[in-house]
């Protein structure tokens, strides 16, 4: 777990507004309790060796002939038991002044560039061509690792000879993430149940497994299911809940990326810098 990151674990499902409601004359420990007690009794009714076949028949499926409605269906079919969906995301927190930074390429040569600050942040609609961990086609969202900027570097692939400009950012404010994809404290939570933990292990498995794909050139139809995931199981209400998505980086299982809407960016964060650098 990124040290950066003070986990804290809450329990949410899309049955939430009846829980919501049952739970609202209760304290904030029995709520928590209450929460936590419904999550650890959907998970022992899980078949743990139909939820592997389940994720076994998932992973043998042509992605790339598949419509979102298609992808969307089969993750479902994953997630959903007895005709419900339960998820424990992850909440995390980045303090205030935490170092964010994105990098950009700009290959081989270089010539005399004239740069506005725009261009320091999420690229416009119009060059957003291909799909990417998050984002589809055409939708601008802003790419950014905590604290380390060797690994932007190294998550774009930029090789000896190449130039590259590297930004920097600074967090105005504490930064709230939804972490997919990552640890659970078990105990800390209050799920004592070994058959819902173990079940709760695959589930989790699942989703790092289709955030920290390797995905090349000619295959970002595979970033289908990473998009689908965020956007509809760990997309909470900005700023009050959610500021950003984090998920575990491809090259470093250690360290994660964090991902921003725009309008939630330029909110959270102080463009602070760049440097316009070759490595060699």
């Amino acid at each position: 777990m990124d040290d950066k990151i003070k986990k804290e674990e809450f329990y949410l499902d899309e049955e939430l507004k009846r829980m919501v409601e049952i739970s609202s004359s209760l304290n904030e420990i029995q709520r928590k309790e209450y929460f936590v007690k419904q999550y650890e009794d959907f998970l022992k009714e899980v078949n743990t060796i139909e939820l592997l076949q389940r994720i076994k028949s998932f992973r043998k499926l042509n992605i790339s002939s598949m419509a979102e409605t298609e992808i969307a269906e089969a993750i479902e079919n994953v997630l959903s038991w007895n005709g419900k969906i339960m998820l424990l995301p992850n909440l995390g927190n980045y303090s205030k002044s935490t170092n964010f930074f994105r990098v950009r390429k700009m290959g081989k040569t270089i010539t005399d560039i004239e740069l506005k600050e725009g261009d320091f942040w999420e690229p416009p609609q119009s060059c957003v061509k291909a799909r990417g961990r998050l984002n589809k086609e055409g939708e601008p969202l802003l790419y950014v690792s905590p604290e380390d900027p060797l690994l932007p570097i190294d998550e774009l692939n930029i090789q000896n000879g190449e130039w590259y400009i590297l930004i920097r950012y600074k967090a105005i404010s504490d930064i709230k993430v939804n972490i997919i994809g990552g640890d659970y404290d078990y105990s800390q939570i209050g799920i004592k149940d070994e058959k819902a933990i173990e079940n709760c292990e695959i589930i989790t498995n699942f989703l790092n497994d289709e955030f920290s794909r390797n995905v090349g050139i000619g295959t970002e139809y595979l970033y289908k299911t990473s998009e689908i995931i965020a956007k509809w199981y760990f997309d909470l209400p900005p700023e009050t809940i959610q500021d950003a998505w984090a998920y575990v980086s491809v090259h470093n299982k250690h360290k994660y990326n964090v991902c921003f809407r725009p309008e939630v960016a330029h909110i959270k964060l102080n463009l602070e810098g760049a440097l316009i650098c070759r490595k060699n």
